[in-house]
């Protein structure tokens, strides 16, 4: 019994009912995406028994898990003997009652958390010092060691989802972690002819032609925001004069805004 097709209309657990219930041997494979990460998987089944699943570098539950509560994707059966090491032995009812409750808890976690895009840093003043952590919460923690993406952290662990934003929710409530303070810098028609000014000194004429409003223009930004024009300013710079005097221009232009980094 092959079988494919897309999860949004058939999902995996109609898919593994199905299949547990005629009793197939054979390997589910499932391509899908969370947080614009492509998710790949395998869940192998061998008399309509779930004996072991395989997601990234994670296997058994943790992987069953990870892969049954996509929503979006495709999946393909095919039917083939299965006899490999057990290492899932609950039956396939209870796995999905696991599942449905992990997926009730996510929706909950997400309620609490604004946005997966909410970018985090560790608080410097934290409320307390006698917080005591585990290894897991600690190994969270130092993710956010600079300003982090909630989504970006999930990507750099190789622990369940579910675990992970319960563990950065606590972290937030108890203080250890807090929103990455915005910093805003304004660039006024004042500063951009202070910088062709400066750019004159140094490159002469090329500063007649160089496009500098392309790069940083008049308004309000923040301070990533900046630093990543920049960046992008300093390797249009470079294609033009050397290092010294591109650093001296971008030193120049962080001095007047006041960047930090």
């Amino acid at each position: 019994m092959a079988l494919e097709g897309n999860i949004e209309n058939f999902t995996l657990i109609d898919v593994l009912t199905l299949i547990s219930n005629s009793k197939k041997s054979g390997i589910l494979y499932i391509e899908g995406k969370r947080m614009e990460e492509d998710i790949t998987g395998e869940i192998y089944l061998s008399n309509g028994k779930i004996v072991d699943a395989k997601s990234g570098t994670s296997k058994g539950d943790d992987a069953f898990f990870q892969i049954v509560l996509l929503d979006k994707g495709k999946f393909s059966f095919k039917p083939q003997e299965i006899n490999i090491p057990l290492t899932i032995t609950k039956n396939l009812e209870s796995l999905l009652m696991e599942a449905m409750r992990m997926k009730e808890e996510t929706e909950e976690i997400y309620k609490k958390i604004p946005s997966l895009d909410l970018n985090l840093e560790i608080n410097p003043t934290p409320p307390t010092n006698e917080i005591v952590l585990t290894n897991e919460e600690w190994q969270i923690l130092n993710l956010f060691t600079s300003s982090t993406k909630i989504k970006d952290a999930i990507k750099k662990i190789d622990m369940p989802e579910l675990k992970i934003l319960k563990i950065i929710y606590s972290l937030i409530s108890v203080g250890l972690l807090k929103k990455e303070e915005i910093i805003s810098r304004e660039i006024t028609y004042d500063l951009i002819n202070k910088i062709y000014s400066y750019m004159d000194k140094l490159l002469g004429i090329k500063a007649s032609y160089f496009p500098l409003t392309s790069y940083i223009n008049v308004g309000s930004y923040n301070q990533n925001v900046l630093i990543d024009k920049l960046n992008k300013l300093k390797e249009a710079l470079l294609l033009i004069t050397d290092e010294k005097k591109t650093d001296d221009i971008i030193n120049y232009i962080k001095k007047e805004l006041n960047l930090t980094q």
